[in-house]
């Protein structure tokens, strides 16, 4: 009898230890696996909520870099590029700042020639009148600052510099030294400010060597600022089709890039003139530069063309649409469309384990605020030089569709099987033990 209780117990601890095992395995059945960053190594991996990310290819060392962004970024990112981040091989968020244009200045000058109409000794000084030449016929003159030809001989004198409208009556503007000195010549004056006057004189105080200025040039210097922006061109996705007396183009932009001109490519020869309107995919109506008109004169010798669209405000819709208006005329034989979009360059510092990545596709990230775009003015003075992007890494499997399944082959259903299975075995065990 002990015996039997004691081959019992064996047998009914086999069954339970049995159950311990596959229940974890029916608790677990049925999970879905979770998607896991493939192809990504270092530093990156720590950021599994950002969905794509490129090597940044850096050919040189330098304090700092920069780099253009391109469609595939584009088209991965959030629509205001928020969710860039540069991240080095330890997981270390890199600083940089956005740019979507270059600021640009030059000088302007415009040159007014002055005749020598008058000097004298006056006590130990020097005067010289001069009579600047207008431009044009009742054109204002417009100056500020002017250029002596010096003598050839080392001096230096302190002078004083008059205006005036008639000739008659002077006004004082500025007192500066002109001098050649070893080599080192001052022979202009700024005057601070543009002003009209038909004359000038210069007083050389104390000019006890009698040196003469018998040329003057009359100046104004302007500084223009310009803005460009940073653009790239790329063949277009189109679909081209002929109806009602017009010729539709569907521009494809499934990559959202900011498109700032569409420029087609018109074949065969001839004038022609076709008037254009352009729309958005919801069939909003978009300004364009130019008058809407697209034409080709042809001429002997010459030829004048304007078959490029300027929309007056770059768009990134995900679709264009492009509407001729022929008439009677045969449509245009178009043989080609490029895309001209607008770029960003991202500047940042060249720092942190390499390599570096850029990461972007995460709808919940927030623009990054970074003290090195306080910097912007001084970095634009060093030396930077131009990093490029690999190819694309997806670091996030799209998340698989659920499959339909019946009852039993689910989570629910397979642990009802398993814990069943179980205790009828228990039960059986029990019962073939008790016969014994």
């Amino acid at each position: 009898m002990h015996r039997r209780n004691r081959l019992l117990w064996i047998k009914s601890s086999a069954a339970l230890l049995l159950l311990g095992v596959l229940s974890p395995f029916a608790l677990f059945s049925g999970q879905p696996l979770s998607a896991s960053a493939g192809g990504v190594t270092g530093g990156a991996d720590a950021y599994p909520e950002w969905k794509y990310s490129k090597v940044i290819v850096l050919p040189g060392q330098t304090p700092y870099a920069e780099l253009y962004l391109d469609p595939e970024v584009y088209a991965g990112a959030a629509d205001d590029l928020r969710d860039l981040r540069i991240v080095d091989n330890s997981g270390t968020f890199i600083p940089f700042y956005k740019e979507s244009s270059e600021e640009f200045s030059e000088e302007q000058l415009t040159n007014y020639s002055a005749t020598l109409i008058h000097s004298a000794k006056k006590d130990a000084n020097t005067l010289f009148d001069y009579k600047v030449t207008p431009l044009a016929e009742n054109v204002d003159i417009q100056g500020n600052r002017l250029e002596f030809g010096l003598p050839d001989v080392n001096f230096l004198l302190h002078t004083q510099l008059l205006g005036s409208y008639d000739g008659v009556a002077w006004e004082p503007l500025a007192e500066e030294d002109l001098y050649n000195v070893n080599g080192r010549v001052q022979s202009s004056i700024e005057l601070g400010a543009s002003y009209k006057y038909g004359y000038y004189r210069l007083i050389a105080k104390n000019n006890a060597e009698n040196l003469h200025f018998p040329t003057l040039t009359l100046l104004r210097s302007t500084r223009v600022t310009h803005t460009d922006h940073f653009r790239q061109q790329q063949d277009a996705v189109y679909e081209l089709q002929q109806k009602d007396r017009q010729t539709e183009m569907i521009i494809r932009n499934p990559g959202r890039l900011n498109i700032s001109g569409l420029q087609l490519e018109i074949g065969g020869s001839g004038s022609f003139t076709r008037s254009f309107e352009l729309y958005d995919g919801e069939g909003r109506l978009l300004a364009a530069t130019g008058g809407g008109e697209l034409y080709r004169l042809d001429f002997k010798d010459t030829e004048i063309a304007s078959t490029t669209i300027i929309p007056a405000r770059a768009s990134s819709a995900s679709q264009l649409r492009i509407v001729i208006y022929n008439q009677d005329d045969a449509p245009l034989p178009v043989e080609g469309l490029k895309l001209e979009y607008l770029l960003d360059r991202l500047v940042f510092a060249a720092e942190g384990d390499q390599p570096l990545r850029l990461l972007y596709g995460n709808a919940e990230a927030a623009a990054p605020q970074y003290d090195i775009v306080n910097f912007k003015d001084y970095i634009a003075g060093e030396g930077k030089i131009l990093a490029g992007l690999g190819a694309a890494e997806l670091r996030q499997s799209p998340a698989a569709e659920p499959q339909q399944t019946s009852w039993f082959q689910g989570k629910t259903g397979f642990n009802i099987v398993i814990i069943a299975v179980s205790l009828l075995l228990i039960v059986f065990l029990a019962r073939k033990l008790g016969r014994k």
